[in-house]
């Protein structure tokens, strides 16, 4: 009798892995909202093609720092209602990060907190959410609430991590008469900072738009939330190897060994000594299957969330969603879920100059029956630490060998999903400018380093889930990008600008112990999930347009043309280089239609269209697209500013590299096609484009 029960429990045990397998992980389905936030082992599948991360943010694309202009940065357009409208998106997509800054000074949330935010989803005449702004971001509006709402007390910066999906689009408007006298007296607030990231999915897929009675998964999320320094992820199904190794300086161990398909789910250590010396050089290897060189290959200290010798954070408690480490108990943790499919090595090395008496690494891992990866269609966890400096530290003005701090690089397909960043002499109102696949737009422009690791006037010291600082908003700042990841096809190139700002010796908050006073110093440590493969996006055409033979080529025409001209133009400039990226093109504007003919792959799995733009005053854009003659759903939507005067020789409209994804379904098994692009609204009602890049996803 004993053996029947113990071969009936078997047998369920292998069937619940079974069906484990088919339901938690499948490359064709995309979850959003709370449900992708719920499902952490989701992290490494790879995001179908045309998937983006976009951000809607005020920002100075001159380099300036004018970003906190109400009416030429945060303002997008006001609505026949009179409502100032600052987020505007097509779906189908989902906004999971919310940061805004309008409550001091002259932030028009000072001037009245009875200014209200609504969220209008899929053109309803009626906002979904209607709530005072202050009330919304303090968590008095349910069930939006804690922990997915933060309003700092001394009232600079709100964040909200409560995600709201979208099937046809979602625009968001602050309402109150004082905005509206404000508009009628062009009233310039300055104090007024946002940024909203959202994913934006493949035309056609299937996105549920929120609905206040429908919160499934909000539970397990905040039960996650709530126990930080707990493996958040479905733990049933692990196994775990658990090795203790001593080690002399210049020694190595090799602490877990798989072979076969599985998937590291957690890895938890614990050192004796734990002290400087052994937390800063003792270094953390893992190799995946046939990969030439080791997917992580870091410091303990970088790679728990402590950073560098020089700063001594050795001595903290730090905890987040995924990563922490604790030194009053000599431990550290990572829950990142890190498949595999032929073999997973983790070694540790000792390159301090002390013995290590005890090290002891846990590792949990999970048999591919009981969770398994599609590995077409998975990334390899990895790790990279970027550091950087330049002279300027000290100085008032200050000719920079480049106008940025290097923050990460890579080519290839995947996506980041959190950053980590130390430094010295680095002031926070440097904006972030992380360039995707080429394009020489920022996707993602920030308006300052402290805003992009949601804080806000330098920052302090915070320990979010998935946000937070062991210092301030430059010195041990971390954002974990877990459902609004970077995601890139072919590659990254992610920027922190360098600022002017002189670093008076009273600026303790950022300065650091063992960096010369007149060198700027960073240090960025990125977690991403990559493909073996090289890209997934591949240019197959382009036209230049106003160039004969190129149009002839195309079969190029135009209906309406207004104007054929050249110009001389940059892309969005940096703070310590004005006109930066400067380009001579010629082009076209029209207020009818332009169309022409491109090659395409036909293993396609759709196709990205780019094209430069001059988008001087012509701020907010919209366009009809057909595919041999069939309309795409969703309008290609170009939202950017148009009131900023130029200062002195700083030029704050220029070239602009608009994107728009046309849906496999229009593509697929074709090697040309014909599109049309339709003028249907701008401000000075019409259109113009100068060059376009074909790509398609493969």
């Amino acid at each position: 009798m004993r053996r029947v029960s113990l071969l009936f429990i078997v047998m369920l045990s292998v069937l619940s892995c079974f069906a484990q397998k088919k339901t938690d992980i499948s490359a064709g389905y995309i979850p959003t909202g709370f449900e992708a936030m719920a499902q952490i082992e989701r992290l490494p599948v790879l995001y179908p093609a045309g998937t983006k991360k976009t951000r809607i943010v005020s920002y100075d694309a001159s380099g300036g720092n004018g970003f906190g202009l109400f009416q030429a940065m945060f303002k997008k357009y006001v609505d026949r209602n009179g409502e100032i409208v600052f987020f505007d998106a097509y779906g189908p997509g989902c906004l999971y990060r919310q940061q805004i800054n309008i409550w001091i000074n002259n932030g028009v949330g000072a001037k009245n907190k009875g200014i209200r935010i609504k969220y209008y989803f899929d053109d309803e005449a009626v906002p979904r959410i209607d709530a005072p702004v202050y009330e919304f971001f303090n968590g008095e509006y349910p069930p939006i609430n804690e922990p997915f709402v933060f309003r700092q007390k001394q009232q600079q910066f709100g964040v909200a991590y409560y995600p709201l999906s979208f099937e046809k689009r979602l625009r968001i408007t602050l309402a109150d008469t004082l905005l509206v006298r404000m508009e009628q007296n062009n009233i310039e607030a300055s104090c007024n900072w946002q940024q909203f990231d959202y994913l934006a999915y493949p035309a056609g897929t299937k996105v549920k738009t929120w609905d206040a009675n429908t919160v499934e998964y909000e539970e397990t999320v905040k039960k996650q939330w709530a126990e930080i320094g707990l493996d958040p992820k479905n733990t049933s199904g692990n196994q775990s190897v658990e090795k203790t190794v001593s080690l002399r300086p210049g020694e190595q161990a090799v602490v877990f060994e798989h072979k076969g398909e599985a998937s590291i789910t957690a890895i938890q250590l614990k050192m004796e000594p734990f002290n400087p010396e052994t937390f800063y050089h003792t270094h953390i290897r893992i190799q995946w299957d046939d990969l030439p060189l080791p997917a992580v290959d870091l410091p303990v200290s970088y790679f728990f969330g402590g950073g560098g010798v020089k700063d001594n954070k050795w001595n903290d408690v730090f905890y987040s969603l995924l990563f922490g480490f604790d030194a009053q108990n000599h431990s550290a943790y990572c829950y990142w879920p890190m498949p595999f499919w032929k073999r997973a090595t983790i070694s540790l090395v000792n390159n301090s100059t002390e013995n290590i008496a005890s090290l002891t690494c846990h590792t949990s891992w999970k048999p591919a029956l009981a969770l398994g990866y599609p590995k077409k269609e998975t990334g390899y966890f990895r790790t990279k630490l970027t550091r950087d400096s330049s002279p300027g530290g000290g100085l008032s003005r200050q000719d920079f060998a480049k106008p940025y701090a290097s923050a990460f690089y890579e080519k290839g397909h995947g996506h980041v999903v959190a950053v980590n960043i130390w430094s010295g002499n680095f002031w926070e109102d440097g904006d972030e400018f992380t360039y995707i696949d080429g394009s020489r737009t920022p996707q993602i422009h920030g308006d300052g380093t402290e805003d992009d690791f949601n804080q806000g006037w330098a920052g302090a010291q915070y320990q979010k889930p998935l946000w937070g600082a062991l210092e301030n908003g430059v010195k041990g700042a971390y954002r974990i990008h877990l459902n609004e990841p970077y995601i890139y096809y072919n590659s990254i190139d992610m920027r922190f600008e360098y600022t002017n700002t002189i670093n008076r010796g009273e600026d303790r908050p950022r300065k650091r112990t063992g960096t010369d006073s007149t060198k700027i110093e960073t240090e960025f440590v990125v977690w991403y999930y990559q493909s073996s493969e090289d890209s997934a996006l591949m240019l197959t055409d382009s036209v230049d347009v106003g160039n004969s033979d190129s149009e002839n080529v195309h079969a190029y025409t135009i209906a309406g043309q207004k104007d054929l001209n050249t110009l001389t133009q940059s892309y969005d400039s940096y703070e310590s280089a004005d006109d930066y990226d400067v380009v001579t093109d010629d082009g076209r504007s029209f207020d009818g239609y332009c169309e022409f003919k491109v090659k395409l792959s036909p293993q396609n799995k759709g196709v990205r269209l780019r094209k430069r733009i001059n988008r001087t005053g012509n701020g907010i854009q919209t366009a009809t697209v057909y595919v041999d003659e069939k309309k795409v759903s969703v309008p290609w939507y170009i939202l950017t500013c148009s009131e900023q005067a130029n200062r002195k020789e700083r030029s704050f409209d220029g070239w602009f590299d608009s994107e728009f994804e046309i849906p496999a379904f229009c593509t697929q098994g074709k090697k040309q096609v014909n599109i049309r692009v339709e003028h249907a609204q701008s401000i000075k009602n019409e259109l113009n484009s100068y060059y376009y890049w074909i790509y398609c996803y493969q």
